[in-house]
C-alpha cells in the first residue's frame, strides 16, 4: 500500500499553482511588452478632451455653487442686521436719557456688539436711524453698497426684511 502523507500532497500542489501563477504573470511584467505597447502614452488631443472635461465640471460647479454663496452672504447679513437693531435698542436701556441715536461705536464701547459686526458682509458699515429715543431701523446697503435701492437689507420692528 502506497503510504503518502496528505498534508505533503497539497503542499506539491499548491506549490505547482503558485509556479503556474507566477509563470503567468510574468508574461505581463512590464519588461515583457512590446516596444509598441511600452512606449505608448497620452496624445495631445487626449490630454486636451480631458482638460477641457475638467474645465466644464468646474464652470458648472460654480454656475450652482456660486449663487448659493450670494444667499447665505445675505441671510448673514439679515441676521447681523437685527441683531444691531436689538443692540441699539438695548442701548437705550443703560444709555443717560435724551442721549440721541446710538452710533455703531456706542454699542461697540458698551459691549452691546463687536467691532466686526459694525459692517455687513461687503464691508459697508451698517445705518442706524431713530426717531427721538426710538429705534427705527437698521440698513445694510446691500452687495452693491449704495443705500436706498432695491438690494437694501433692513431690520424694523414694522418692517422685518427688505
Amino acid at each position: 500500500m502506497d503510504e503518502r502523507n496528505p498534508q505533503s500532497e497539497r503542499r506539491t500542489a499548491l506549490h505547482r499553482i503558485l509556479r503556474r501563477a507566477l509563470r503567468r504573470l510574468r508574461r505581463w511584467s512590464p519588461g515583457r511588452l512590446d516596444a509598441r505597447t511600452a512606449q505608448r502614452g497620452m496624445t495631445l488631443i487626449e490630454i486636451m478632451v480631458v482638460i477641457a472635461i475638467i474645465g466644464l465640471l468646474m464652470g458648472a460647479v460654480a454656475f450652482l455653487v456660486v449663487p448659493r454663496f450670494t444667499k447665505a452672504k445675505e441671510g448673514t447679513a439679515k441676521i447681523l442686521v437685527e441683531k444691531v437693531y436689538n443692540a441699539a435698542a438695548e442701548y437705550y436701556t443703560i444709555a443717560p436719557p435724551g442721549g440721541g441715536c446710538p452710533t455703531l461705536e456706542d454699542l461697540v464701547r458698551e459691549d452691546l456688539i463687536k467691532e466686526e459686526q459694525t459692517k455687513d458682509q461687503w464691508g459697508n458699515p451698517l445705518e442706524i436711524r431713530c426717531s427721538g429715543d426710538v429705534v427705527e431701523s437698521v440698513t445694510s446697503a446691500g452687495k452693491d453698497g449704495q443705500m436706498g435701492n432695491d438690494d437694501d437689507i433692513t431690520f424694523s420692528e414694522t418692517r422685518k426684511e427688505r
